[in-house]
């Protein structure tokens, strides 16, 4: 029996492997970005083993009821695995998004579930962080006292994050070629809808970079990699986080790009348009609804750039010694 069971196993992991592959050929073919196939394969994929797991049966075909019981397991029973907490409506809509995706290009002719299934976000949003810049570098510390040969690669990572305001992909995907110390810039070459860009760069993040890179041995093109040269995986950061974040602190990759928007409005030194730039946003609406929820952030004089004045509109930078 258990061998039965076991190649029946296999044979359903081959089908649904093989319908997975069908779907990135045709998203590629579609014209979407390298992260969207991984992102949207790897949460279809989800589905069939949700659906395995429910059903005791493989997936062949799509049916509204069954995406709606999946719909609701995603708001009331499935966890996040980072923080433990019920999964957040935009990491819903992700998941029901690629569910879309697979059913246009894979099964046209039986449309069951469409944007309208998608779960409404108030505009109203709760403050998209309230993490202080004192919390922020006690969190960079406590990274770069860990224990263990990568703590100056994470904390590099970490103040990148912080004071560049990059999505954690767009971190991880930086070549040692992509960026320039001397001249405070680095391109982000792999932005969200493969969108190319230069971000400005202060000297928190040239001094943890170049420490970073002195005592980097490994050959990678890569400019955060494993120990075998590989691209680091998010995975490796994630674990990073939540081991090294203070209890009490919500400090995640995502809130330290929230953080750099609302304390670069702060500094007023970048105008709005200067910050969706930097940060890649396609619409100056996104940046302004991480910006505008704490309207004190426009007379805080918080010191985002504490040792390093950056002029956008002429992109030179001076120095400040403090």
């Amino acid at each position: 029996i258990y061998i039965i069971e076991t190649q029946k196993n296999f044979w359903e992991d081959l089908l649904m492997e093989d319908l997975i592959k069908q779907f990135k050929e045709k998203m590629y073919l579609d014209g979407k970005s390298k992260r969207t196939i991984e992102v949207y394969g790897n949460s279809v994929k989800e589905y069939f083993r949700w659906f395995m797991d429910s059903y005791n049966m493989e997936c062949k075909k799509l049916y509204r009821e069954n995406i709606l019981e999946y719909k609701s397991y995603l708001k009331n029973i499935k966890k996040s695995e980072h923080s433990g907490n019920n999964l957040n409506p935009k990491t819903i809509n992700s998941k029901l998004s690629a569910l879309i995706c697979f059913n246009e290009l894979i099964e046209p002719d039986n449309i069951v579930v469409s944007k309208r299934d998608l779960i409404k976000i108030q505009a109203e949003l709760v403050a998209p962080t309230d993490i202080t810049k004192k919390e922020v570098e006690e969190f960079r510390q406590i990274v770069l006292q860990s224990e263990g040969c990568a703590a100056k690669r994470n904390y590099a990572i970490v103040t990148i994050l912080a004071y560049a305001g990059l999505r954690i992909s767009e971190c991880l995907n930086i070549r040692k070629s992509d960026i320039c110390l001397e001249s405070n810039q680095l391109k982000v070459a792999d932005g969200k809808g493969e969108k190319a860009r230069i971000v400005i760069i202060n000297s928190k993040i040239v001094s943890a970079v170049r420490e970073y890179e002195r005592t980097d041995q490994v050959e990678s093109e890569w400019l955060f990699h494993n120990s075998r040269g590989e691209k680091l995986n998010q995975t490796t950061i994630n674990r990073v986080f939540k081991l090294s974040c203070p209890k009490g602190f919500n400090i995640t990759p995502h809130t330290l790009r929230h953080f750099y928007a609302m304390n670069a409005v702060s500094t007023g030194l970048f105008t709005i348009p200067e910050i969706a730039g930097q940060m890649g946003h396609s619409s100056i609406k996104t940046t302004m609804d991480i910006t505008s929820l704490n309207s004190g952030c426009f007379t805080a004089q918080k010191d985002l750039f504490r040792y390093g004045y950056t002029n956008l509109s002429t992109k030179k930078i001076y120095l400040i010694e403090t």
